[in-house]
């Protein structure tokens, strides 16, 4: 299982075991292809070619991936491209799927194409020589999704297409039940475009749906007769994710079917929106997995209004016991919830054996890294997030360890020689005696500790001069101040050099205000007698004030004793989360809590005194660093890269061939569809020359 593999960084030891000691260069095809897309909605692949919709025409065109330069594939009139014409706004593709002897994918004779709201399937030849839509199927309802089953490998036998409808009793006629699933046979693509219509078999129901229940997702699996689907109720709210084995026609769908697995806890009990499974996967030194064992499903988050809780890639294991758990990651621990770098997910897609360009902590290169499983995501950000989906976790790039550095600026953000070692700690030891950051929970951010900074809304504050000695504001926005804090009376260009320090904040009785207090014996400077302004910093024994990287006030409670708390979660488990407490091959790891306690302490900051070298307006500028780099990128849109418009990705695909160096992404912003190379990626940068962009 992946959990017993004993490495330090999983996914990156193997990687690079994997890729030796020194890397190749690598090269792109050269690439060309315009065919006037426009409603890149969905791709799919099959025979090395990617089928995308181009919906306002009613069509889909074809990019043949054999071809050098890669183009799409021409219509008889050579200088135009191949249009397939299906049914109206096709918005989504499938194909058929299904795995031989070996775990390998074994393509199908066809791809279907669905649109939302529609009650048709179009059927479309695959082969290079058949491209053509061959029949066009009417359902009884609206069909909400689909799947589709190859022929058995060299049988010749029909394809399977699995579809879910919704109810499909009319107002008047007979009630037959609510939702379900249909099983279409259809012949190979002669036989089809010889047959008359009344020759293809009728569709038979093989699973039904709890009332009000409808299917938004489905995926094939490796089991005969097996696939998988996500439900949702009316409300959106809640739905199942279930196994399902086709075990023959049912008459009616009056009482809802039983799935083979409820997979729904394994998923967080939250409702999935799309499914994806896998080939057989092999991984150096350990056990292959087999074809389908996990299933991944984007998580939905409307769910629960786009909450973290509800959102991210999650996977379920069909071969744990009981079936259906979460997956366990490289560590022994149930798999982590895989997040995009911002915004939501808009596609997934895993692929075999997948060589990626691997940049190190030193900037030295890695080509051709293998990666057993690679899990392609794109997000509405624009963001594109590549991860181990063998290892059921995000990457680990980075061979660091989680840690801070402290350094010390002036106020214009000059470096300033720290004389005081060690006075601030970033620690989650809650006792604040020891420096430890617990890998996997640790967030990147960046702080600024401002010795004797102004206090949020109290800067720049009118002053009566028929008041001299009066100093008010309103109290919301004076929470912070207190007894000890300092007035620095200023105005255009001018500062007075002594400062006023506060006795005591006291309401003003019959206002929303407050007054800061002065000592009676306070002198107030002649030559500052005349300032019109004045602001309130922080003094006495709690004189920093602490900033995020955005400037947003945190707190001013971090001196002495104090600390200021950054919540933390686990979002990545580090070798070692889980471990083998009894050496037992059928009992599953425990958690390491002597090393990863659960839940994980929060990060403190704090500052133990005031430096002696410490002036007004000096800050500390702490960098926390997770010690975790993920695989992220975004297309370059800046002029003369070509991507402009390649700001909204939509779903993706890659072959499921082993070796496959490149997916494809559907571009609904700029119609068109994008190439990713991944031998030519750098992480967490923008990207150009790994991308083609084909319209």
């Amino acid at each position: 299982m992946p959990g017993d593999l004993p490495v330090k960084r999983g996914t990156l030891a193997l990687l690079l075991a994997s890729a030796g000691l020194s890397g190749s260069c690598s090269s792109t095809n050269v690439t060309t292809g315009f065919a006037g897309l426009s409603g890149t909605f969905d791709v799919t692949l099959a025979n090395n070619l990617v089928f995308v919709t181009s919906s306002d025409r009613d069509e889909l065109r074809v990019l043949d991936l054999d071809s050098n330069p890669r183009t799409f594939v021409p219509a008889p009139n050579p200088l135009e491209a191949l249009s397939i014409p299906v049914l109206d706004r096709p918005d989504g593709l499938t194909r058929d799927v299904a795995y031989n002897a070996e775990g390998n994918d074994v393509p199908g004779p066809y791809i279907y194409a669905r649109s939302s709201g529609s009650s048709e399937v179009s059927v479309v030849a695959s082969a290079r020589d058949q491209l053509r839509q061959v029949v066009r199927l009417q359902a009884a309802s609206i069909v909400t999704a689909f799947a589709a089953r190859s022929p058995a490998e060299g049988s010749g036998g029909p394809s399977t297409l699995y579809y879910a409808i919704q109810d499909p009793d009319g107002l008047f006629g007979a009630d037959t039940g609510g939702a379900r699933v249909m099983r279409q046979e259809l012949p190979g693509p002669d036989a089809l475009q010889a047959a008359e219509p009344a020759a293809i078999p009728e569709p038979v129901t093989v699973f039904c749906l709890q009332p009000g229940e409808s299917i938004l997702a489905m995926t094939m699996l490796a089991g005969e007769g097996q696939f998988a689907v996500a439900t949702r109720q009316a409300s959106g709210r809640s739905g199942r994710t279930l196994l399902v084995t086709d075990s023959g026609p049912v008459a009616d769908c009056l009482q809802p079917s039983a799935p083979t697995v409820d997979l729904s806890e394994g998923f967080g009990s939250v409702p999935v929106r799309l499914l994806v499974s896998h080939p057989r996967i092999a991984i150096p030194d350990v056990e292959p997995i087999n074809a389908g064992r996990y299933i991944f499903g984007v998580r939905d988050e409307s769910a629960c209004s786009a909450a973290r809780e509800c959102s991210g890639v999650l996977a379920v294991d069909t071969e744990s016991s009981p079936p259906g758990q979460t997956a366990r990651d490289l560590s022994g621990a149930p798999m982590l919830p895989i997040f995009p770098a911002g915004g939501l997910p808009t596609g997934l897609a895993l692929v075999p054996d997948a060589p990626l360009r691997i940049v190190l902590d030193d900037g030295s290169v890695l080509n051709d890294v293998r990666v057993p499983l690679l899990g392609v995501m794109p997000s509405s950000n624009g963001y594109i997030t590549l991860f181990s989906a063998g290892d059921l976790r995000q990457f680990d790039l980075s061979g660091a360890a989680a840690r801070a550095t402290v350094t010390l600026l002036d106020s214009n953000e000059l470096p300033v020689v720290i004389e005081t070692a060690d006075l601030v700690t970033v620690t989650q030891d809650p006792t604040l005696q020891s420096t430890v950051l617990y890998e996997g929970s640790v967030p990147n951010g960046f702080y600024r500790i401002i010795y004797q900074g102004g206090l949020p809304g109290l800067s720049s504050l009118p002053r009566d001069l028929d008041a001299p000695r009066t100093f008010e504001a309103e109290a919301t926005v004076a929470a912070s101040a207190r007894a000890g804090d300092l007035i620095v009376l200023e105005g255009t260009d001018v500062l007075c050099a002594v400062d006023l320090p506060i006795t005591s904040v006291e309401p003003v009785a019959g206002t929303s205000r407050v007054r800061f207090a002065i000592a009676d014996a306070q002198e107030i400077p002649t030559d500052c007698a005349s300032l019109t302004r004045f602001t309130v910093r922080a003094g006495g024994d709690q004189p920093f004030v602490l900033f995020d990287e955005a400037g947003t006030f945190l707190s001013r409670d971090v001196t002495g004793a104090s600390s200021y708390s950054i919540p933390t979660e686990y979002f990545f488990h580090a070798e070692g989360f889980y471990f083998d407490d009894d050496s037992n091959p059928l009992t599953p790891p425990v958690p390491n809590l002597s090393r990863f306690p659960q839940p994980p302490p929060p990060v403190r900051i704090r500052v133990a005194a005031v430096g002696r070298e410490v002036r007004r307006g000096d800050r500390y500028a702490v960098t926390v660093i997770s010690g975790i780099r993920s695989y992220i990128f975004t297309p370059d849109v800046t002029a003369g890269t070509g991507l402009a418009f390649y700001t909204l990705p939509g779903p993706v695909v890659a072959a499921q061939s082993r070796n496959t160096n490149m997916a494809y992404i559907a571009y609904p912003s700029a119609d068109g569809i994008l190439q990713v190379g991944f031998q030519a990626l750098t992480d967490n940068r923008a990207q150009s020359l790994a991308l083609v962009p084909f319209e």
